[in-house]
């Protein structure tokens, strides 16, 4: 008989978010695979759990992941967890569950989870929504990522760095506009959790002189600033056209709109060519 691999969620800071189920399903597993066996061997320990633990996280997963197939192949049952929360969501997991036989039963225990929890508390309509996991280090590429939010008109939740909070307010300045609605959570069930809400321009005020610890979850509203139609602007491009390049049509119009650089550059060009 094949295993069952359980994907277990944990506590993403109290202890007492620790499910029933997910006590019972730990206990009778045959090992646990944690992100950390530090932190894993502390919780099990608060429950009295003893299993022996194997670390399985983003540095050798894909090394261990067969190790694991093999072990299920012979009828064990294995726990996955992560240091805290649901595994697989920004968080090791999906590289062994996407290479797992549909013969095996890969089993949720459901739980914890920070999206969900700043999702309850959100003061932004949260209907419909992306989740953009951690976003890039580097502003360009999170400006890309932050573009999506604009594209599809719905508010997205990121998990971010204690460290670029206030880099990451002011890209979504520059592209979603400084009016646009923050949600800021910061050690969401924790000792000292506290959740904010305001307009990036405010946040950005507010966190000048205060960094900001723990973990942190951000929910980010739809662009306060409208869209532009290209084309409504064809008779203002001809007549800038007769006195700057197309490059410096693009950097004039884009000081009065928030508009995708170079969609308006091949806009501008395809009007000066036609004109």
């Amino acid at each position: 008989m094949l295993g069952t691999l359980y994907i277990v969620a944990t506590p993403i800071g109290n202890l007492q978010d620790m499910t029933f189920r997910a006590i019972e399903v730990l206990k009778n597993s045959d090992y646990i695979l944690a992100e950390s066996s530090a932190r894993t061997s502390k919780l099990l320990s608060e429950f009295n759990i003893k299993k022996r633990i194997i670390t399985f996280n983003k540095d050798n997963e894909k090394r261990k992941k067969n190790s694991v197939i093999q072990d299920l192949s012979e009828g064990m049952n294995i726990c996955l967890v992560s240091d805290a929360g649901t595994p697989s969501v920004s968080d090791p997991g999906f590289e062994l569950v996407k290479h797992i036989d549909l013969s095996f039963r890969v089993v949720p225990i459901p739980g914890a989870s920070s999206l969900t929890a700043a999702l309850s508390v959100s003061k932004i309509p949260v209907n419909d929504f992306i989740f953009l996991g951690f976003l890039s280090k580097k502003s360009s590429e999170r400006k890309m990522q932050l573009l999506k939010i604009k594209k599809v008109s719905m508010p997205g939740v990121i998990f971010e760095s204690k460290h670029r909070v206030t880099s990451v307010l002011a890209d979504i300045t520059d592209v979603l506009g400084g009016d646009t609605n923050i949600g800021i959570m910061r050690e969401l069930t924790k000792i000292h959790e506290e959740i904010f809400f305001g307009t990036a321009n405010e946040l950005i005020l507010k966190f000048a002189n205060q960094q900001l610890t723990g973990e942190i979850t951000m929910i980010i509203g739809t662009s306060s600033v409208e869209q532009l139609n290209m084309e409504t602007m064809e008779k203002e491009i001809l007549e800038l056209s007769k006195k700057y390049s197309t490059s410096e049509i693009v950097n004039i119009i884009r000081l009065f709109n928030n508009v995708n650089k170079k969609e308006l550059y091949k806009y501008v060009l395809n009007i000066r060519q036609e004109g």
